[in-house]
């Protein structure tokens, strides 16, 4: 992961994860699945040395919805400690089929609660509520 900028400002982190799905329902109908998360920080830490007290080590995804419909997904992360946790909540809805790339182009509204959104500043807790367009779900 990296933060896209440049000079004192640039961050970046490698984690190593694996993340198992499991989804109930069928292809077309509604649908719940589970994915949880576990990670491991790969190389130094010295831009974000304790970032692992906001982040964590372990991240629960939930999506339920349709395919090809509308879809809420919410993702938990309880900081080192489970003192520092964050909540993202997902909502998409498919606009236009794209048939050549097997997706949609998406409506979508993301709010974001908790520490560790951004690398410059994962130790502040913040509130985030964005809309837009995504192609990918």
């Amino acid at each position: 992961e990296s933060n896209g900028k440049e000079g004192a400002d640039s961050r970046s982190l490698n984690l190593a994860y694996i993340r198992p799905t499991v989804t109930f329902g069928r292809e077309g109908k509604f649908q719940f699945s589970l994915s949880p998360k576990a990670y491991v920080y790969l190389g130094e830490l010295s831009e974000n040395p304790d970032i692992e007290d906001y982040r964590g080590y372990v991240e629960l995804r939930a999506i339920v919805g349709w395919t090809d419909n509308v879809q809420l997904s919410a993702t938990a992360r309880a900081g080192d400690d489970f003192d520092h946790g964050s909540v993202q909540l997902d909502l998409t809805y498919p606009m236009w089929k794209m048939p050549f790339l097997r997706s949609s182009l998406y409506l979508q509204a993301q709010y974001f609660t908790g520490y560790g959104e951004t690398f410059l500043r994962y130790n502040e807790r913040s509130d985030s509520f964005r809309a837009g367009f995504a192609l990918f779900r």
